[in-house]
């Protein structure tokens, strides 16, 4: 008797298999990741500093000293995101002892990058005699200054410099980390607000619900751009230029929709029966909404989510633009795109380099958001 083998597919795995089909929704994934890994590691693709350099017998690492804060944490998050998901089977297959080593692992970092102190060396290395130095292919620092003002696209600044010489090319680098932080932090802010919300307002409805729902319909009124460039507004001028300001405020004021969605599927899931089972056994409302409503509700969130991450970035870009969000020296592709305004007559590339990036990201964004709200819902899936 021939026996006959079933594997049973897990709801990731079915999701990953039909996104995964899409073949837009992969490339866009493609395109995002190695926007993160160029971010991570942009302090070593475009600096002034050397990598390595050995002068009077002494081998020294420059380009370590000068690493800020948000350029160690990108350097540490985004292999250890990589990391994780090499080792998903292992790390989803005990999910309470995982994340426990996370937790620990992230605090261990946090420490670390608490304790360092970079240098502040406005000298570079191209010009400094030495034995031995590596510099990284774009020797350029993003807020370094050089005699070449206006210089097309040529090798020696792969993409122009604008009005006081900077490169274009390494703050294109640098500023992907700028847009890309802020974009998911953003985010991350407004789906916990928009989930918070949203979850309690579905679940427990009456006053709880029909107070909410006022309160958000009178967020929408306002546009969220409006609402934000008045949050900036209320506050000191000198916070304009803090990313991690940028960040709540985009955040603050960008749940709504999440919160929407949220309630909604809290709606749905309440009238199914295994949440009336959990309820006819005694299960608390804390178990019931964290162990049986939030995790059948995470499918419409993520692609929620990463549509977020898109319109951030596009916000972001926009106030920068307008001279409300990340302002020079600071790198950002919004603060490039506005620099471009007074000179794209004659200087093309301050306005084309960093609009096609923002074009790149928002899209590939966006076709992965449409890749997952596909195939976490099989009614929208072309057959």
């Amino acid at each position: 008797m021939n026996s006959v083998t079933t594997t049973t597919e897990t709801y990731v795995q079915r999701t990953w298999r039909h996104f995964s089909a899409d073949s837009f929704a992969r490339n866009g994934l493609r395109i995002v990741i190695a926007l993160f890994i160029m971010a991570a590691f942009a302090p070593f693709l475009a600096n002034s500093h050397a990598i390595i350099r050995m002068a009077d017998g002494q081998w020294s690492f420059p380009v370590f000293h000068s690493l800020q804060p948000i350029e160690w944490r990108f350097l540490f998050y985004v292999p250890l995101a990589g990391m994780i998901y090499l080792c998903r089977n292992r790390f989803f297959a005990k999910p309470g002892h995982s994340v426990l080593y996370l937790a620990a692992l992230i605090v261990l970092i946090e420490i670390f990058i608490g304790f360092t102190h970079p240098v502040n060396d406005t000298t570079n290395d191209r010009d400094r005699p030495a034995s031995f130095k590596l510099m990284p292919p774009i020797p350029y620092s993003p807020i370094e200054s050089t005699p070449d003002s206006f210089s097309p696209p040529s090798w020696k600044h792969l993409c122009g410099t604008d009005s006081t010489g900077r490169d274009i090319a390494a703050r294109m680098l640098h500023g992907a980390r700028t847009s890309l932080s802020i974009g998911f932090v953003a985010q991350s802010i407004a789906l916990t607000i928009g989930v918070a919300i949203g979850g309690l307002a579905g679940y427990y409805r009456g006053w709880i619900d029909i107070g909410t729902c006022r309160f958000i319909e009178i967020m929408d009124c306002f546009p969220p751009l409006l609402l934000i460039l008045v949050a900036i507004n209320l506050f000191d001028s000198d916070k304009g230029n803090n990313m991690f300001y940028i960040m709540a405020v985009i955040g603050l004021t960008s749940w709504t929709g999440v919160a929407r969605l949220v309630r909604g599927e809290f709606l749905r899931l309440s009238a199914l029966p295994f949440t009336l089972a959990a309820k006819a056994l005694g299960a608390s409302d804390g178990r019931i909404i964290l162990r049986h409503l939030l995790p059948n509700s995470l499918g419409p969130i993520l692609v929620a989510g990463t549509f977020g991450v898109a319109s951030a970035i596009l916000i972001e870009s926009s106030l920068s633009f307008l001279g409300f969000g990340m302002q020079a020296p600071t790198p950002s592709w919004g603060d490039i795109l506005s620099d471009a305004r007074r000179y794209i007559d004659f200087a093309w590339w301050l306005a084309f380099f960093p609009g096609l990036a923002i074009l790149i990201t928002i899209m590939s964004y966006n076709f992965v958001g449409e890749g997952l709200r596909d195939a976490v819902d099989p009614r929208l899936r072309v057959k």
